[in-house]
């Protein structure tokens, strides 16, 4: 993972949180598979072609990024050595924000009606849902949420479930307090999920307080609560 930089300084700080909220960003805009794996090789470290992969897959799905995460992709190259820009820089589209993506989510796969978005499902399912206890909150989802909340600086974790043209997908929403190494969390739990056979696992981990794009508003404004931390005796 990145222990490789060691302890992060400031400078290393600033690379891996800038890519991990650029990817964040992309969220929704790029196929699931290229978040996944380019998310995987942040936290792990191999960063040598996360640039290029980054300017590539920005160019090719026509998504524009913003001036600061173009400079993030330029040190992050310059960190590691090499000369240049990342591949296809002069290509990509610069723009001030995010757009909002055309996503629907919901907090249940089969019934969106009768579940409703932010049921709270820390204390249990609730009575009125009993039928419906083993679905609501499956082995998946404990195991996601198992990765995620050994750490203490993870807040909460929701769930929601993302319509597309292959079927719904679950979408993974867990806040972190900031300072946690957000990009390795996010691995821990995408691997669990790959080990439960979810192809391409949607993990997105963001920071107390962070401005979220619309995808990850619209996804939390849908999910469901699986675990929150408890507050201190």
């Amino acid at each position: 993972m990145s222990a490789e930089w060691g302890e992060l300084d400031e400078r290393a700080w600033r690379l891996y949180s800038g890519a991990h909220r650029l990817l964040l960003r992309l969220a929704g805009q790029v196929p699931d598979e290229l978040i996944t794996r380019v998310r995987a090789m942040l936290a792990r470290g191999e960063l040598s072609y996360l640039p290029d992969t980054v300017t590539m897959a920005a160019v090719a799905g026509g998504v524009a990024l913003t001036a600061e995460e173009v400079a993030v992709l330029r040190e992050m190259l310059a960190a590691l050595g090499a000369d240049g820009d990342p591949a296809g820089t002069d290509a990509v589209a610069v723009a001030a924000g995010t757009p909002a993506t055309d996503h629907v989510f919901s907090p249940d796969a089969a019934r969106p009606a009768r579940v409703p978005a932010g049921l709270d499902l820390t204390d249990g399912v609730p009575g009125e849902f009993a039928d419906l206890e083993d679905e609501l909150f499956d082995l998946t989802d404990h195991l996601a949420v198992d990765a995620l909340s050994e750490h203490a600086g993870v807040v909460e974790v929701r769930r929601a479930w993302r319509a597309g043209p292959s079927g719904p997908r679950r979408v993974y929403l867990a806040e972190v307090d900031p300072g946690v190494p957000a990009w390795e969390l996010a691995l821990e739990a995408q691997d669990e999920l790959l080990e439960m056979g979810e192809h391409d696992p949607q993990v997105e981990v963001y920071w107390t307080g962070d401005d979220l794009p619309s995808y990850h508003r619209s996804a939390h404004a849908s999910a469901i609560l699986l675990w929150r931390r408890p507050d201190p005796a």
